[in-house]
């Protein structure tokens, strides 16, 4: 068995029965994987953007938008997902990442944002790193994000203050 992504699924994260996929411009699909032969698509939100990349905690959905920016998404009923709050970016974010009461994004124009999340309603932007890339993927270990910054390789930004994030270190791959 099996089902047909109508969009281009772009990310994925995968929390008990679900598998939740950033599914580019059809938005959130939520999909149930109870029986993983037989995958169902039980739940959609169409985000205004594209959806890129999409991080999970407690019962929200992190979905880096594109060109839609950060939408914040409720998933406590996972057949009917709803959008609770958001946050524009000033370019277009293809990656995210969820740490603690922050959400990290990759921002093609603006490098590391860093988002406050404490109140999923209202995100609030609390500080950003602009690397010389262009940002397209993130993930957070400890006081350190990693970001993939495109043709400027790995970029090491310490958050141990979000407010001020401050390069540590990269690495120009190949």
């Amino acid at each position: 068995g099996g089902i047909i992504s109508q969009g281009r699924a772009d990310g994925i994260t995968v929390s008990g029965d679900y598998a939740y996929l950033a599914d580019n411009h059809e938005g959130l699909s939520i999909i149930s994987v109870v029986d993983p032969e037989n995958p169902e698509n039980i739940g959609y939100f169409d985000t205004p953007g594209h959806a890129r990349g999409i991080a999970l905690s407690r019962d929200f959905a992190y979905v880096a938008d594109w060109e839609g920016g950060l939408r914040i998404i409720t998933v406590a009923d996972p057949e009917n997902p709803q959008e609770v709050g958001f946050s524009d970016m000033p370019g277009k974010v293809f990656g995210i990442t969820v740490s603690g009461v922050y959400a990290y994004l990759a921002d093609s124009e603006g490098g590391l944002r860093v988002i406050s999340i404490n109140d999923p309603e209202s995100p609030e932007e609390v500080g950003f790193y602009i690397t010389p890339g262009r940002a397209e993927a993130v993930t957070v270990s400890g006081d350190y994000a990693y970001v993939a910054d495109f043709g400027s390789g790995l970029r090491i930004i310490s958050v141990s203050d979000p407010e001020n994030p401050e390069e540590v270190g990269y690495c120009q791959t190949e």
